[in-house]
């Protein structure tokens, strides 16, 4: 981005990640349900983003604004725990007890962080002392830690660890049995018949503990996430992202027997400053308190809208509703983000709907991607992209 901050704290927030090393706008300003503004010239874009998923209510939801602002006024941390982790806590068992397959309220135990790299490096470090196995198998992104990282060439600055990255759909082998867990998400890939029943047994047959990276899926899949959704008992399952609706907060949740690791006087040790930050308490209180299965539907509807709609004119679309994404050629893929951005509209870094958008939002994301469509007929798009390429990482996943 400059020479002081050579690139977005957040990867793939960065614009060369969306439309190459030219595209624009650079930064934004300000949100408002569906909608972002740039920071230039205060342009308005509709916005299928939603902050990677971590928007789940819209931009600047009224009711949750009057909560965070409530909250800063009484203070964002202490010197003892806030009274607001044991109700989140509570609030978090309740929900994911309910309605994830195999859970029960009162048999969990909740650890909090900030990001979704926490939730899952949390996770990875908890499975290997439970287990006392050192290797971990990863299918997909769990983020910035070293444990995922030595997964995936160069890894610059990270030691070498006991890690086998697969792609999602791998059929895995009898035996096995030093892999201490396989931390899975649910990416935009509409997964193979029996897959999810494959890994679980898996695990099982090996005693490798299953986790589930539900950081992007959490809450938008359903009530109980994509484990909910393909009726899969996982052993611990990571939250982060749609938990906070933009205010940092993750949480590990799992098995109570497991949560003595860090009640013990030599414990699984995951400790810093601001986990338990009173600002992301507040939003996941509020989250919990008020999401419904009605609002998850809301997500479905709208996504099924789009995505539908989007086949019809000829894209290949996978995933599923809540998360989606158009395949194509590093080109097309350009060419089309580009020229959505061309039209006012953000896009396909995936789709993910959150509860500001609105059917209406679906019919101009329609129109605009039909147009584009039309232009991608009558032109050469390799030749009127050129060189000016979204940039990938771990092009090896």
């Amino acid at each position: 981005m400059s020479a002081i901050l050579p690139r977005a704290s957040t990867f793939s927030k960065g614009p060369e990640f969306w439309g190459g090393k030219a595209f624009t706008p650079r930064t934004l300003c300000a949100g408002d349900g569906a909608f972002v503004y740039n920071a230039y010239d205060w342009r308005e874009y509709l916005d299928w983003v939603s902050s990677l998923g971590a928007n789940l209510l819209g931009h600047a939801d009224s009711e949750f604004t009057r909560k965070i602002v409530q909250r800063l006024h009484q203070g964002t941390s202490f010197s003892l725990p806030h009274y607001l982790e044991q109700v989140v806590a509570e609030q978090l068992v309740a929900v994911l007890g309910a309605h994830v397959p195999g859970w029960a309220p009162d048999g969990l135990s909740v650890r909090f962080g900030l990001s979704g790299s926490d939730a899952c490096s949390m996770a990875v470090r908890l499975a290997r002392a439970v287990t006392g196995r050192p290797h971990i198998v990863m299918i997909g992104y769990h983020g910035w830690g070293s444990e995922f990282i030595a997964g995936t060439p160069p890894a610059w600055g990270v030691e070498p660890q006991p890690v086998t990255n697969v792609p999602f759909g791998y059929k895995f082998e009898p035996g096995a049995n030093e892999v201490a867990c396989v931390i899975i998400e649910q990416p935009c890939q509409v997964a193979p018949p029996d897959y999810w029943a494959h890994v679980q047994d898996f695990c099982h047959a090996t005693g490798a503990l299953l986790i589930m990276d539900e950081v992007v899926t959490g809450l938008r899949f359903g009530l109980g996430g994509a484990a909910g959704y393909h009726g899969i008992h996982p052993d611990i399952v990571c939250m982060g992202k749609a938990l906070g609706n933009g205010i940092p907060i993750s949480a590990c949740v799992f098995p109570r027997e497991m949560g003595a690791w860090f009640a013990r006087r030599d414990p699984v040790f995951v400790s810093s400053t601001h986990f338990g930050c009173t600002l992301g308490l507040a939003a996941a209180n509020h989250i919990l308190s008020r999401w419904t299965q009605a609002d998850v539907d809301h997500l479905w509807s709208i996504g099924q809208h789009l995505t539908d709609g989007l086949r019809d004119i000829g894209y290949t679309v996978d995933g599923y509703a809540p998360d989606a994404l158009i395949k194509d050629t590093p080109a097309r893929r350009a060419y089309f983000i580009t020229g959505m951005r061309d039209r006012g509209i953000l896009c396909n870094r995936p789709n993910i709907p959150n509860r500001a958008h609105t059917l209406e939002d679906v019919t101009r994301t329609l129109r605009a991607a039909f147009e584009v469509w039309s232009e991608m007929q009558t032109v050469d798009v390799e030749a009127a992209v050129g060189d000016n390429l979204p940039e990938t990482l771990f092009a090896n996943r």
